[in-house]
């Protein structure tokens, strides 16, 4: 009887898990689903490119305060009404931006719709930054302490799964209308918002102990792993902006052939990350010291075969960096959690704000090094090295 019982229970949290997968992959289609609709839009004769990426860069900021908040939120609420806020201000962040770029497009005076489109990403950064968290500590609680890793991949899954998607779902949609996919986006996360209303509420624990200064202040515990999660974001974003320069160098292709390069690149990166998620990650292949140090080893040795100035090294080395940091990012998240058990929701904030930290990082450094074609990639072997000695000197302690 009580296996007869246990049996649905074990059904009900896989279904829960898989729907909880899903909604992350949202993220990842609505980021990239938008990247791949801008030239359309643009042509369109609404907002140029230059203001696009002002729009956009608003929302993206706007989660470096917003995802540790909402991670507090959820450890002390439980994590449904955070995922339910995130996916409702996603559905309205895109209903009020299709309506900004069809107002742009037939009016005069841009400003007021401007105003409307960065109103658009202020609600996205300030709700849709509690997604990951939230949902990292949702599949947590129904995975168990045991099964941390497992539930932490399985949603770094559904974000590879929508950075793959979110192209070809775009790329397909916008044969019927330049706004379909910005419709679509609407759609999806109003339809998810009404599948997760109808999950269980799971509670969270509400922590009496920590002043309020202490709640915003990252506790030291995890100072390490926010470092090595800002260091491997800002490696690959930098990677990332240095592309066209290193193809251009070492192939001298024409522009046309060189943008299309980089598409089936960043598309190969993507699925080496989602493989060794799922083969090696969520099946456990390896523990999580031994994760640690494979991925800071095989990230140096990546941005080390960089240094070659050759298209077939350029390409092992963007396979093996997307699997170091596939075996990383995972590692260190469910290594911070550790440190603080009793706040998965609010370690998991401060991991994301660390990454996206790392993407600002990077555009930074990004203005001040490609004028020197070397520079680059030195930083990010630097970057790479500071994360394995940070990682073997952990190691050793313990």
């Amino acid at each position: 009887m009580a296996h007869a019982q246990t049996q649905p229970t074990t059904q009900t949290a896989r279904w829960q898990s898989v729907t909880l997968t899903f909604i992350a992959a949202l993220m990842g289609i609505g980021q990239n689903g938008l990247l791949v609709s801008l030239p359309l839009l643009v042509a369109q004769g609404g907002f140029s490119l230059s203001t696009w990426a002002v729009i956009i860069a608003v929302g993206s900021v706007l989660f470096l305060p917003a995802a540790p908040f909402w991670g507090r939120i959820s450890d002390q609420y439980g994590p449904k009404f955070v995922v339910l806020q995130a996916l409702i201000g996603m559905a309205m962040s895109f209903a009020l931006l299709l309506t900004a770029t069809l107002g742009a497009q037939n009016s005069l005076s841009q400003w007021p719709w401007l105003a409307l489109a960065l109103l658009a990403r202020v609600i996205y950064g300030l709700t849709v930054a509690g997604m990951v968290p939230a949902n990292q500590h949702w599949a947590v609680l129904l995975a168990g302490e045991a099964r941390r890793m497992q539930a932490i991949t399985s949603i770094s899954i559904g974000l590879s799964l929508g950075r793959l998607a979110g192209p070809l779902i775009a790329s397909a949609v916008l044969i019927v209308s330049p706004y379909a996919s910005l419709v679509l986006m609407l759609g999806l996360p109003t339809l998810a918002a009404l599948v997760i209303s109808l999950m269980p509420y799971r509670e969270g624990k509400k922590d009496a102990s920590s002043s309020p200064i202490s709640q915003w202040l990252a506790p030291k515990a995890i100072w390490p792993y926010m470092g090595y999660g800002l260091a491997v974001c800002a490696a690959i974003a930098l990677l990332q902006y240095n592309l066209t320069p290193m193809l251009n160098t070492s192939t001298g292709w024409s522009a046309d052939k060189v943008s299309q390069t980089m598409g089936y690149l960043l598309t190969l990166s993507g699925i080496a990350t989602l493989v060794v998620q799922v083969l090696v990650v969520k099946k456990q292949r390896l523990s999580t010291e031994r994760m640690l140090s494979v991925g800071a080893l095989s990230l140096v040795a990546g941005y080390g075969l960089l240094l070659l100035p050759n298209l077939t090294a350029l390409v092992v080395a963007m396979l093996v960096i997307s699997g170091a940091s596939a075996l990383l990012i995972p590692a260190y998240t469910s290594q911070a959690m550790q440190q603080l058990d009793s706040a998965p929701g609010k370690v998991s904030g401060y991991i994301a704000m660390a990454h996206t930290l790392g993407y600002g990082l990077a555009s930074l450094l990004a203005t001040l090094t490609l004028n020197y074609p070397p520079l680059p990639l030195i930083t990010c072997v630097s970057l790479a090295t500071l994360v394995l000695i940070g990682i073997l000197r952990s190691q050793k302690k313990q």
